[in-house]
C-alpha cells in the first residue's frame, strides 16, 4: 500500500483501546513503536490504557493523550457494564472520535457496543490468527493483519482484512550496548540467543536442546526473557524447569527479563526464533535483522516472509534440534557469512520494517475512519 492520500485539513482522532500499558507483549510493542511515528498532523490518537504501566512516562513526554481506563467491560455484570457504556458513549462524543483502533481481539466489551451505536466505525487488530466470530466482529469495518499468514488463517473470511507488518525503530537499535563484559563473556567467543517469553510454543526446549547438541566450547548460549508459573501461565517454564534442561552445561546461561532487549541482540553473534506454533509474524527475527544479526528460525507461521532463507536467515522444521544445531554451526563456523546475512537482514529491516509498516497503517486508519 502506498501512502498517495492527501492530508486532511485537521487531524482525525482515532481512539486505540490497549490491554497493555507497555509491561506486557509484543501486540502492545508493535502499537507504541507505531504511535511513537505516527505522523500527528494526520491522526490525532487518544489511547485507553488498562493501568499505569511503563509507557505512561512515554506517553506523557510524546504529548500523547490517554486515560487510564480499566480493562474492556465485558457483559457479565450488567451494571458495570451499562456504566461503562455510557462513560464511553460520553468521551467518544467529547473528544469527536471518528474512529475506534481494538490491540486486540474483544468480544463484546461496552466501548465496542457505544462505538457501534454511535456509528463511528470499528477497526479491530489480529496480531494471531483469529478463529472468533464475536459480536465485536460483527460490528467492525476491517482487521489489520500483521501478515499474509494471518490474513488467510483468520476468521471469518467476509471480513475486510488489511496486511501491515510490524514496525521496528531502527533509532531505538543504533542506540544498543553489548552486555558481554558484564556477563563476562570473553571477546573471542560465539555467541547465540534466544529471546522471548520461556514457553513451549515459543520452542526454548529445543533452543536448549540444540545447544547440548554442539560439542563446541567457543560457543555460548544465551536465554533472554521472563520466566512465569506454568500453574497460572499454560506452557510456561519456571526457572527451576530450565535449569533441569539445562543440565548443569555452563554455556547455557538464563539471564532473564532484559528491559533492552536491543543489548541482548547486540551481545549476540546469531539469534535463534525456534517457535513451536504459528507464529504470526516473527517480531524478534525482525529485531535482530534491525540490529544485522542473522537469523535461523523455523518454517512456521510467517517467519517466511521475514526471513529470506539462505540471503538474510536460514530456515529450518520445527522441533528439530539437529537442523538447528547444524544451521547455527555452519554461521558460527564462518564469520564472514555472518556478517553478510546480518547485513542483508539490516538492508531488508530498512526498507519493509521501519517507516513503511507506519505509513500503511495511517493509511489503513484513515480510509476506515471515513464514513459510509
Amino acid at each position: 500500500m502506498n501512502s498517495t492520500s492527501s492530508k486532511p485539513e485537521q487531524p482525525v482522532v482515532i481512539c486505540f483501546v490497549t490491554g497493555s500499558a507497555g509491561d506486557w507483549g509484543g501486540a502492545s510493542r508493535v502499537l507504541y513503536t507505531t504511535l511513537r511515528q505516527i505522523d500527528r498532523s494526520r491522526i490525532e490518537p487518544i489511547l485507553l490504557l488498562p493501568r499505569p504501566g511503563p509507557i505512561t512516562a512515554e506517553l506523557d513526554r510524546l504529548g500523547l493523550r490517554y486515560h487510564i481506563w480499566g480493562s474492556p467491560t465485558e457483559p457479565a455484570n450488567r451494571l458495570a457494564y451499562l456504566r461503562a457504556f455510557i462513560r464511553t458513549l460520553l468521551l467518544f462524543r467529547r473528544e469527536k472520535v471518528r474512529l475506534v483502533h481494538f490491540n486486540n481481539r474483544p468480544w463484546r466489551p461496552a466501548e465496542a457496543l457505544a462505538a457501534h451505536v454511535l456509528g463511528i466505525p470499528i477497526l479491530l487488530h489480529f496480531h494471531v490468527v483469529n478463529e472468533t466470530r464475536s459480536p465485536a466482529i460483527k460490528w467492525a469495518r476491517g482487521a489489520v493483519v500483521v501478515s499474509n499468514f494471518v490474513q488467510q488463517a483468520s476468521q471469518p473470511p467476509e471480513l475486510k482484512k488489511f496486511v501491515v507488518h510490524n514496525p521496528v525503530d531502527l533509532a531505538r537499535f543504533a542506540e544498543e550496548r553489548a552486555l558481554r563484559t558484564e556477563l563476562g563473556i570473553d571477546p573471542g567467543k560465539v555467541v547465540v540467543s534466544f529471546v522471548g517469553q520461556i514457553r513451549d510454543i515459543k520452542g526454548v526446549q529445543d533452543f536448549i536442546a540444540m545447544a547440548r547438541l554442539i560439542d563446541a566450547p567457543n560457543l555460548i548460549f544465551l536465554i533472554a526473557g521472563e520466566c512465569r508459573d506454568p500453574k497460572v501461565y499454560s506452557g510456561a517454564y519456571n526457572e527451576d524447569d530450565l535449569q533441569k534442561m539445562i543440565d548443569g552445561d555452563a554455556r547455557i546461561r538464563y539471564i532473564g527479563y532484559v528491559d533492552r532487549v536491543e543489548n541482548v541482540y547486540a551481545s549476540s553473534d546469531i539469534v535463534v526464533v525456534p517457535s513451536r506454533w504459528q507464529e504470526p509474524l516473527g517480531l524478534i527475527a525482525i529485531e535482530a535483522a534491525a540490529c544485522g544479526k542473522p537469523v535461523v528460525a523455523t518454517r512456521v507461521g510467517g517467519l517466511p516472509e521475514v526471513i529470506k532463507d539462505g540471503q538474510t536467515g536460514l530456515l529450518v522444521e520445527p522441533q528439530a534440534p539437529e537442523q538447528l544445531a547444524a544451521r547455527v554451526m555452519r554461521l558460527a563456523n564462518d564469520a564472514a557469512l555472518r556478517y553478510n546475512m546480518g547485513g542483508a537482514g539490516r538492508r531488508h529491516a530498512e526498507s519493509f520494517y521501519s517507516k513503511q509498516p507506519v505509513r500503511d497503517f495511517e493509511d489503513v486508519l484513515l480510509a476506515t475512519s471515513a464514513r459510509g
